[in-house]
């Protein structure tokens, strides 16, 4: 996902339609609503448009991997915008045979059965949110006792408290520009931990953060601790000059998307992801 300029005047239409623009090169020119959209710029790291079909704010993105060699790279579904004509652009112009899509949940919800089936994809048992923010935000009382770890020296310690915190995460402290922040218990293990990656940011600009692997010990919850995680990481990164720092969660966990927009994040998409449909 990336801004690749805006559409100029006169973008040649694409064969499938009216509403889909492509432009000489490797990249299709996105909307000029969506180039400067965080999301996207963050994901530029991994896909690339290659084409777009867009009903006003509405639009549908099929991505190629960025860095996937051949002439038929893997490819991914972007559906964002206002919800009845991005079901209809979908209804449209979607075609099966990606890795996997992202739809705006509210759409997607418009969609069905076998209009969902007609994707060769399957949703996730829930739909997810992104959130950002550009600011730091105000002081949380246990934030304190958050301190900035060493990935490396502090990798075994982080894992630990993982494993036991957030068994689920993916996150990991060897990934390449990785920072991470914890809160030592009363037995001198960390208590909680959060991480974040870098991603790409503005174009031109100094790059962006996205945290992930937040985790607190079963015994040390019911104390602000996730809470004071990721002010900490949101302030450390925001003050270092990050573009802005991001987050995913779950849609269906409404005290985290309580407590995150306490902090100033804002919920900046609403979106389902589907995959390819296993034997």
């Amino acid at each position: 996902m990336t801004r690749v300029g805006d559409p100029a005047d006169g973008t040649p239409q694409h064969p499938d339609g009216p509403g889909a623009r492509t432009a000489p090169g490797p990249s299709a020119v996105l909307p000029a609503r969506w180039a400067d959209d965080p999301f996207l710029l963050d994901e530029r790291g991994w896909w690339r448009p290659a084409q777009v079909h867009a009903d006003g704010d509405a639009m549908l993105l099929v991505q190629r991997a960025a860095d996937a060699p051949g002439e038929h790279p893997p490819t991914m579904l972007l559906a964002v915008g206002p919800a009845e004509p991005l079901a209809a652009l979908l209804r449209a112009h979607a075609r099966p045979g990606h890795r996997f899509a992202w739809v705006d949940t509210e759409a997607f919800g418009l969609l069905r059965a076998d209009e969902v089936a007609a994707l060769g994809l399957a949703p996730n048992r829930t739909g997810w949110e992104w959130l950002v923010t550009e600011d730091a935000p105000a002081p949380v009382a246990a934030e304190t006792r958050v301190r900035e770890l060493d990935p490396r020296a502090d990798g075994a310690a982080i894992r630990a408290c993982l494993a036991d915190a957030n068994p689920t995460t993916d996150a990991d402290p060897d990934g390449p520009g990785e920072r991470w922040w914890g809160v030592p218990d009363g037995a001198g293990r960390l208590g909680g931990v959060i991480g974040a990656g870098p991603r790409a940011g503005r174009v031109g600009g100094r790059g962006s953060a996205h945290l992930h692997g937040l985790g607190v010990r079963p015994g040390e919850r019911g104390q602000g601790l996730g809470a004071a995680l990721t002010a900490a990481a949101v302030r450390a990164l925001v003050a270092d000059g990050a573009d802005w720092v991001s987050l995913g969660m779950w849609d269906d966990n409404h005290g985290a998307r309580r407590i995150y927009h306490r902090l100033g994040l804002r919920t900046a998409h609403r979106l389902t992801t589907l995959r390819a449909r296993t034997a």
